[in-house]
């Protein structure tokens, strides 16, 4: 990744996490260069401990993703396509954004029968959902830089992980249980479990206009280091500062304080993305920044720095914000681009802590500085030597001065983790803000959501389709959620066609 960096909020009943907000732990899709890493000194971006960090993907089917797309590049793009659209029956699509929403989109249309050209502007596939080796070489340190968790009603990326024979790994913890810390007075997990199934009742019963904020202050009755825990919580999982959640955050995942289902992919997310991208190499172009899209009545267009490809169909799966910045003619309609303002933008970060000792499973949040960190299994069942930090909220980068580089948050990560051998001077730093194909770290509903809002942002332009974890309502800024989102625009430009 609400769904990529906090590693993976819950939905109602079952979200995909916060990260997107799966980030926590987003994916989605994805528009260029890597976001800033950073580690323990402040090094140039793409730098650690004076050697350059090795910015590949995950795997052989990575490794055969990127030499076949490069070896098909050098040939004539156009000439290319048209020999390939003469075989087929269906319509030209153009994706734009090789996330999750456009590679599971790709997929479905090419499963259809149309002919599909995939472009993305980043040097792999995956977007918002990166996972990468901390320690260079070493497969048991595999960690996400963006979504990360697995929960409950994850059923279209569980189908995916099934058909491509991947490993779904349990993680040894829970998403939802953390042990509190950094509030004004002592509480348990427990007491904050119980104070929030308290609040259910009362907080279905008013608007969701009323912000989470407002409605526990109003409470006289909440014990006041329970209602600290909530709002950093929900701050946290939705990557934005509480004052713009509806108080009914209480109903989904901040209520979701009972132990449940957690899961990775064994040897990372970002394999999902890079079987999708095998099975349609020759139709994907890396490195190729759109820099807009053009309805012509009869067709359409994407602009992009190296020409110009013409489609039947263009299905845009880039992040909201660099959709609503994307010059289009003619342009989205003003109640869809309203829609898309209402929606939440989150931002976060995430820390990776090498460890010297084998440490046990573990969830801690601090309340006050508003991140949480964990110790989990990956799929050898064994704890990874990786301490895993996820911050949310602009008050909270602003806080652990993230921008400055990561030694403010691994001082507070020391006093907070003191049970934990960390090995500081290897950390890595994931900033998504600075990202310039991103510009934030996931979506997601908040006070000002409408009913309809999802429908809104779904809705067909003429020839030009919307996909993306924004678009995802109750799923959005989660991994699931862009893929569902992907299929979902799929059939329906199917069945327009």
């Amino acid at each position: 990744m609400p769904a990529p960096l906090e590693p993976g909020r819950e939905v109602h009943d079952g979200d995909d996490g916060d990260g997107l907000h799966d980030m926590e732990g987003q994916d989605e899709a994805s528009y260029g260069d890597q976001p800033r890493e950073c580690c323990a000194q402040r090094m140039p971006a793409g730098v650690k401990l004076g050697e350059e960090v090795r910015r590949r993907p995950l795997g052989r089917l990575a490794t055969r993703l990127k030499v076949d797309t490069q070896r098909r590049q050098r040939h004539n793009d156009s000439a290319a396509h048209r020999s390939r659209s003469a075989t087929v029956l269906g319509m030209r699509v153009v994706v734009v954004g090789a996330g999750f929403a456009g590679l599971a989109c790709a997929d479905e249309l090419i499963r259809l029968g149309h002919d599909v050209t995939v472009v993305e502007a980043r040097d792999r596939v995956g977007g918002r959902v990166w996972s990468q080796e901390l320690v260079s070489g070493d497969a048991t340190t595999v960690i996400e830089r963006g979504a990360e968790f697995i929960l409950e009603g994850y059923d279209t990326l569980r189908g995916y992980a099934g058909r491509f024979g991947l490993e779904v790994a349990d993680s040894g913890m829970s998403y939802y249980v953390r042990e509190p810390r950094g509030t004004s007075q002592p509480v348990t997990a427990v007491e904050v479990a119980n104070t929030a199934q308290q609040l259910r009742a009362a907080a279905e019963s008013v608007p969701s206009s009323i912000t989470l904020p407002d409605f526990l202050d109003g409470l006289s009755d909440v014990p006041l280091a329970s209602a600290e825990v909530l709002k950093a919580r929900a701050a946290i999982s939705w990557a934005v500062d509480d004052h713009e959640l509806s108080a009914h955050v209480l109903l989904d995942s901040v209520a979701s304080t009972q132990p449940g289902p957690t899961a990775r992919m064994a040897g990372g997310n970002q394999s999902i993305a890079l079987a999708l991208a095998a099975e349609m190499i020759d139709r994907i172009r890396l490195n190729t920044p759109v820099i807009g899209v053009r309805d012509l009545g009869g067709g359409a267009e994407v602009l992009t720095a190296s020409g110009t490809i013409s489609a039947d169909a263009v299905v845009i799966t880039i992040p909201l914000p660099l959709l609503e910045s994307l010059p289009l003619e003619p342009a989205l309609p003003i109640a869809q681009r309203e829609a898309m303002a209402r929606m939440v933008r989150g931002h976060a970060a995430k820390l990776h802590v090498p460890l010297g000792r084998q440490p046990a499973t573990s969830a801690v949040l601090n309340a006050s500085s508003r991140y949480w960190c964990w110790t989990a299994t990956d799929g050898s069942g064994e704890v990874q030597r990786v301490l895993h930090c996820f911050a949310g909220s602009p008050g909270a980068l602003a806080g652990l001065d993230v921008t400055s580089g990561p030694n403010t948050w691994i001082d507070s990560v020391r006093s907070l983790r003191h049970d934990l051998d960390l090995l500081t001077d290897q950390a890595v730093m994931t900033t998504w803000d600075d990202d310039p194909w991103s510009t934030f770290a996931y979506s997601g509903l908040g006070a000002q959501s409408r009913e309809d809002d999802e429908q809104l942002m779904s809705c067909p332009h003429g020839r030009i389709y919307i996909a993306g974890e924004h678009t995802a309502g109750e799923w959005s800024g989660l991994m699931e959620g862009a893929l569902r989102s992907g299929i979902r625009t799929a059939t329906r430009l199917h069945m327009h066609q």
